[in-house]
């Protein structure tokens, strides 16, 4: 169900992007190129969301990716 998903990048290995999807699958929030040097802040969407995908970092600006688009899975 949606809520404020917050994340941190404890013990992560790599950067990543975070994106943040809605109950209807559009994309609510981002937070891009999250470091691994950022713990312990966590990253926590403005908007309710229900589903989270982490990816590697930039994928964000490699494929265009943006507030409202929509996805299917």
């Amino acid at each position: 169900r949606p809520a404020y998903l917050g994340f941190w990048m404890k013990d992560m290995k790599f950067p990543v992007d975070i994106i943040w999807f809605d109950a209807g699958k559009r994309v609510v929030y981002m937070s891009e190129n999250v470091i691994l040097g950022s713990y312990p802040n966590v990253f926590t969407p403005d908007k309710l969301a229900q589903y989270v995908l982490e990816v590697p970092a930039h994928f964000v600006n490699k494929y265009g990716v943006k507030i409202g688009d929509l996805i299917s899975f």
